[in-house]
């Protein structure tokens, strides 16, 4: 995809599926955050990346999966009503798993995707994400293991 759209790689370590936004938030909402409830969790699941696209609105290339599984809906949910009742403000838009790979590149048209990705999500992350010249830089502030 880099060599088709000439965009700008997401370096490997930086790859991630957003499961919420939340934007920025304040010490004691931090601290929140690094205390999510037990009912939010799901068992862990395997997501299968089979699909590729180019978002030319905002001139992203993505790859995702084709059907998403239950239990990574339901953990994308739980954590958007746990959100949402704690006060935060979070985007409108419904969400679509997606991990970007590309971001500020050419639109084409993509082939098929040919190869399939299996993604074994045993835990998720509480990521603070740092807006530089070269790109947004992600760190990790807490990680929870699924159940």
């Amino acid at each position: 995809m880099h060599r088709l759209t000439q965009g700008r790689r997401i370096p490997e370590q930086q790859l991630h599926l957003t499961l919420a936004f939340i934007g920025e938030v304040s010490e004691a909402d931090l601290k929140q955050l690094l205390s999510p409830p037990k009912d939010i969790f799901t068992a862990p699941f395997l997501v299968t990346l089979d699909e590729w696209g180019w978002w030319a609105r905002n001139a992203v290339g993505w790859v995702g999966p084709s059907v998403v599984p239950a239990a990574l809906r339901q953990l994308a949910d739980n954590l958007d009503s746990w959100l949402r009742a704690s006060g935060f403000d979070l985007e409108p838009r419904r969400f679509a798993a997606h991990v970007t790979l590309v971001r500020h590149g050419e639109s084409v048209v993509l082939p098929k995707f040919s190869e399939l990705i299996q993604w074994h999500v045993r835990e998720f992350s509480l990521v603070n994400s740092l807006l530089t010249p070269e790109g947004a830089r992600y760190n990790v502030l807490g990680n929870w293991s699924l159940q």
